[in-house]
């Protein structure tokens, strides 16, 4: 379902800062600060080359925060290894990884997120389920900010790293050309449960594994 058009603006944004990190050279971080109405989100970017030379039509990764996965390593979902797939991407070619800050558990929040695990534990339901029991639906995430951020940049041309069609629905909804959907490919057996019910509960194409052609499958 894709999320009422609301009007988003930038209001700050710092850029070129440098990323001390061996294992990704010459990455840069930036930050913006958005507000929809009263309400105000702030956002990570990281990319690599300069922002002014990726040229007519970027790779872009829209990537939600994972606390549990990106910060203290759990390993229920496939957020973590989604984001470092999407990191080593644009280490190849010219595009840059929006991180909002404020998407954790799907944009629940943090603690909703964890009471929707206990949920899961408790009753054996997936994520979407559990999500849905303690606060009305499964997803709350919306990516106007990430179009704002876009064309702050000048950006209205993109290719999508994800596996949600639901995410390249939103853009294009709100202006933003996605020329390709780039998947990432999970290479965790255990996490197959996980990501068939991100298949059936929002249509992902699901890429889980490589064949002896090197295609994903």
């Amino acid at each position: 379902m894709i999320e009422p058009v609301l009007p988003v603006r930038v209001v700050d944004r710092v850029l070129d800062v440098p990323l001390q990190n061996a294992e990704l050279p010459g990455f840069m971080l930036g930050a913006f600060r958005t507000e929809v109405g009263a309400q105000a989100a702030e956002h990570g970017i990281i990319y690599r080359p300069g922002i002014e030379g990726l040229g007519p039509c970027p790779l872009v990764r829209i990537n939600s925060a994972c606390f549990t996965g990106d910060i203290f390593g759990d390993t229920r979902c496939d957020c973590s290894e989604q984001l470092q797939i999407a990191l080593q991407q644009v280490l190849i070619e010219p595009g840059l990884v929006i991180y909002h800050l404020h998407h954790d558990g799907r944009g629940l929040g943090y603690t909703q997120k964890l009471a929707a695990y206990k949920r899961m534990l408790e009753e054996g339901t997936d994520s979407f389920e559990a999500a849905s029991d303690v606060a009305g639906r499964a997803d709350f995430r919306e990516y106007g900010s990430a179009v704002a951020i876009l064309r702050n940049l000048g950006i209205s041309r993109i290719r999508l790293l994800t596996n949600n069609p639901g995410k390249r629905s939103a853009l294009e909804a709100r202006g933003i050309e996605v020329v390709d959907m780039v998947g990432i490919v999970s290479t965790r057996e255990e996490l197959r449960p996980y990501l068939l019910s991100k298949q059936l509960r929002q249509a992902h194409q699901i890429y889980h594994h490589r064949n002896s052609s090197g295609d994903a499958v």
